[in-house]
């Protein structure tokens, strides 16, 4: 199982709808194919984890990468996991800047570094644990 982190640039008008529709899209598909995760969106930004089986993260990498609804994706870190932190959802939504969130910067800043472990790790109990607080938008 790996884990993959991105950040790409939301396209200039998105709508809340289209947000939702991602989101439903992914909610639908994930269990398929044993995905789980959290799209995080705002300020102009989209960040999105993806946590599964390795192959499964890959082929779902590039369809995202050919998505319209955003441009200049960067994969900021991706890394063997053995186990989901975001184990509760097919696909969680935090409405929020990403460069909110404490480690995100330094994540993006070395994303051509290697990053230590603990830094990625921590940035992704701090979206779980977002999620728990229901911080995320309800999209429904």
């Amino acid at each position: 199982m790996i884990r993959l982190l991105y950040v790409s640039q939301a396209a200039s008008g998105i709508t809340e709808e289209q947000v939702k529709d991602i989101l439903k899209s992914a909610q639908r598909q994930n269990p398929t194919t044993g995905l789980t995760g959290v799209l995080v969106h705002g300020g102009g930004l989209f960040m999105q984890v993806l946590e599964g089986p390795e192959q499964a993260v890959l082929r779902q990498y590039v369809k995202i990468m050919d998505d319209r609804r955003h441009s200049d994706c960067q994969i900021l870190h991706i890394s063997p996991a053995n186990d989901r932190i975001f184990e509760k959802w097919s696909m969680g939504i935090i409405q929020s800047d990403p460069m909110q969130f404490q480690h995100i910067a330094e994540l993006r800043a070395r994303r051509l570094e290697a990053v230590l472990t603990k830094t990625f790790t921590e940035t992704m109990r701090e979206f779980a644990r977002t999620l728990l607080l229901g911080s995320n938008l309800p999209l429904q």
